[in-house]
């Protein structure tokens, strides 16, 4: 037989491409088994998982240096019913004090969103347009944040949702809500982040709405909603009505930012 071959007669055979590929195929095919069985474990492990005490957003910075948030709000109405709309910007002025303020002690530039918009209706926002159910949203990629403001409704709610979309704001200017890591950007990693923006909005708030924030956690709390339908969709991407009163009431009680990790906490506690 003529023609090329890859052995020789005075050499041992070398085994076929069939025999030399298997043993290579087989441990690729036992280690990416291993990695999707093992993956919530291997995530904790080199900090890409959300909750993992080693993950960017539960190591930040801004958590240890930095003192209570909030203060009073001087450029408040003695009735904030009167008209939302100047109890709203007057307590957004407010809120950019105060995160200026606390992002400076841990060496952070604050800028203020690039605008707040108070909409009647969702179309009128700059990003949500077509999810009909939301009082308040913040746009990460344009920076605004934007208010339903219902005529006649009272100013109590809208502030608290005001607050908590300065809450995501703050995550975005500071990194917390940085998406170019490594972590998993799944409901579980949204649960924390929106918690977060809970306890952060009862941080600031604590000295301007006490009263407020008691309502709020009620409020909160009552909430067991529908066990399937939108209320769960919610829930999953929110976090549930007793989480969200928890986290409320540790941002009023301690007022720090290093109190509302909710990043580094077990499952649990973020459900």
């Amino acid at each position: 037989m003529s023609g090329p071959r890859d052995w020789s007669p005075g050499e041992p055979r070398r085994p076929g491409v069939v025999r030399r590929v298997l043993p290579v195929a087989l441990a690729f095919a036992i280690i990416a088994c291993g990695t999707v069985y093992l993956r919530g474990d291997l995530q904790g492990l080199i900090g890409t998982a959300p909750g993992s005490p080693r993950s960017v957003a539960a190591t930040h910075r801004l958590y240890a240096a930095t003192r209570p948030v909030g203060g009073r709000c001087a450029g408040l109405p003695r009735d904030p019913d009167a008209r939302a709309g100047v109890t709203l910007r007057a307590l957004a002025r407010c809120l950019d004090g105060m995160w200026a303020a606390s992002l400076a002690e841990a060496g952070i530039d604050y800028t203020p969103p690039a605008e707040l918009r108070l909409v009647r209706v969702p179309a009128d926002a700059a990003c949500g347009k077509e999810d009909h159910d939301w009082a308040g949203i913040y746009c990460p990629r344009e920076r605004v944040v934007n208010v339903l403001v219902q005529s006649g409704g009272r100013a109590a709610p809208m502030m608290f949702t005001l607050a908590h979309e300065y809450a995501h704001h703050v995550q975005e200017v500071s990194g917390i809500a940085d998406r170019r890591g490594s972590e998993t950007f799944d409901e579980a990693w949204s649960r924390r982040l929106e918690l977060q923006a809970d306890c952060l909005a009862a941080a600031a708030l604590r000295v301007v709405g006490p009263r407020l924030l008691r309502e709020q956690r009620r409020m909160a709390a009552a909430d067991a909603g529908d066990p399937d339908g939108q209320a769960a969709s919610y829930r999953q991407s929110h976090g549930s009505g007793a989480s969200s009163a928890a986290w409320i009431a540790r941002g009023q009680r301690t007022g720090t930012v290093g109190a509302c990790n909710t990043w580094g906490v077990p499952a649990t506690q973020v459900s």
